[in-house]
C-alpha cells in the first residue's frame, strides 16, 4: 500500500508529465507567432513614416482655421494628415474635438486614451518576453524526469528522446523570447517618439488657438 509521500511523488509526476505536450503545443504555437511579429516589425520598418514639418504645417494651419471660425475646415485639416502610426488617427480625434467645440476639455483624456491604446498593443509582445522561455523552462525540466528514469532503467532511447525534447524547447523558448523583447524594446521607442510628437500637436493647437481666441 502506497504512503503518504509515494502518493504524492505519484501525483506530481503525473501532474507534470501531463504538462508536457500542451507546453510544447503552446511552445509551437507562440513561436510562429513571434515569426508573424518579426515579419510585422520588418514591415512597419519600411513602411512607417514619420514627417514632423508636415505635422507642424497641418497644425498651424487647423488652428488658424479653427480660430477663424472654420472648425469644419480645421478638423478636415487635421484628418488630411497621412501617416502609417498612431499619430493620424490621434489628429483625427483633436480634429473631431474641435469641430464639436470639445478640444480645451477633451485634448488631455484623448492623449491618455491614445498611451493607453499603445500599452495594450505592448502587453502580447511584454507578456511574450516572460512566456517564451517560462515554456521553454517547462519544456526542459518535465521531460528530465522520464530521462532520469531511462537511464536508471538502462533505456538508453527513452533517456535520448527525453533530452532532445529538453534542449529543443530551451532553443525555442529562448528564440521567442528575444524576438519579443526586441520587438518591445523597439515599439517603445516608436511610441514614445509618437506621443512626443503628439504632445507638441497639442501644443501648436492649444497655443495659437488660445492666443488668439
Amino acid at each position: 500500500m502506497m504512503g503518504v509521500y509515494d502518493t504524492c511523488e505519484y501525483l506530481l509526476y503525473v501532474f507534470s508529465d501531463a504538462m508536457l505536450y500542451p507546453d510544447m503545443i503552446g511552445l509551437i504555437l507562440l513561436f510562429g507567432w513571434s515569426l508573424t511579429l518579426l515579419g510585422s516589425m520588418v514591415h512597419d520598418f519600411t513602411t512607417r513614416n514619420r514627417d514632423l514639418e508636415k505635422m507642424e504645417e497641418v497644425c498651424f494651419q487647423a488652428a488658424a482655421l479653427a480660430r477663424s471660425g472654420r472648425a469644419d475646415q480645421a478638423a478636415a485639416k487635421l484628418d488630411s494628415y497621412e501617416s502609417k502610426t498612431i499619430v493620424s488617427q490621434v489628429l483625427k480625434e483633436l480634429g473631431d474635438a474641435i469641430l464639436v467645440g470639445t478640444f480645451r476639455l477633451k485634448f488631455e483624456k484623448i492623449l491618455q486614451d491614445a498611451e493607453i491604446s499603445i500599452d495594450r498593443s505592448l502587453e502580447p509582445i511584454r507578456m511574450g518576453v516572460r512566456i517564451g522561455p517560462m515554456l521553454g523552462l517547462m519544456g526542459t525540466l518535465i521531460p528530465l524526469g522520464p530521462a532520469l528514469l531511462g537511464l536508471a532503467q538502462g533505456n538508453i532511447k527513452q533517456l535520448s528522446d527525453s533530452l532532445v525534447i529538453a534542449f529543443t524547447t530551451t532553443v525555442v523558448g529562448i528564440v521567442v523570447g528575444g524576438i519579443c523583447y526586441c520587438a518591445a524594446t523597439i515599439r517603445t521607442r516608436w511610441y514614445r517618439q509618437d506621443l512626443s510628437d503628439l504632445e507638441y500637436a497639442v501644443d501648436i493647437l492649444r497655443s495659437e488657438i488660445d492666443e488668439k481666441a
